[in-house]
């Protein structure tokens, strides 16, 4: 993969480790590793460690880098999702705004859902809500 490509991955697994807005360090290790592989093993760039490094999740589009591989096949696509489900497990924490940055970048890649449900839980909130045994929402008596 080109330097480009690998900045442009960069940003979007970056964004994965981010996507529950909070951060301790071992997701953003873990895409430095996952680079690392994708780069032959060898140590990363000075454009790739910059990038990571100057990361701003606030500044971040997913839907902008998504662009990049538009034309890819659905295989890399799956891939790309693939690696930024390994992001997302690498806490071993599962956010529901985790789960939904892979749900956004399937959309933003022009997948359809079926393509990747595999890679994301299977939850409606009221059946969430009801083992987790929340009442159902009332309007206040007056």
């Amino acid at each position: 993969m080109a330097e480009a490509g690998l900045l442009v991955v960069t940003d979007i697994l970056l964004g994965a480790a981010h996507a529950d807005g909070s951060s301790d360090g071992t997701e953003v290790m873990a895409v430095r590793d996952l680079l690392k592989e994708l780069h032959g093993g060898k140590e990363l760039p000075e454009p790739l460690e910059q990038r990571i490094t100057g990361f701003s999740p606030a500044d971040f589009v997913l839907e902008e880098s998504a662009e990049a591989f538009l034309k890819e096949s659905k295989l890399e696509k799956r891939k790309l999702l693939e690696l930024c489900c390994t992001i997302r497990d690498a806490d071993e924490e599962i956010d529901f705004a985790e789960d939904e940055y892979i749900k956004k970048l399937g959309a933003a890649l022009g997948m359809k859902s079926s393509e990747y449900a595999d890679l994301t839980l299977d939850y409606e909130i009221e059946e969430v809500a009801a083992k987790l045994s929340i009442p159902p929402k009332t309007p206040p008596k007056k």
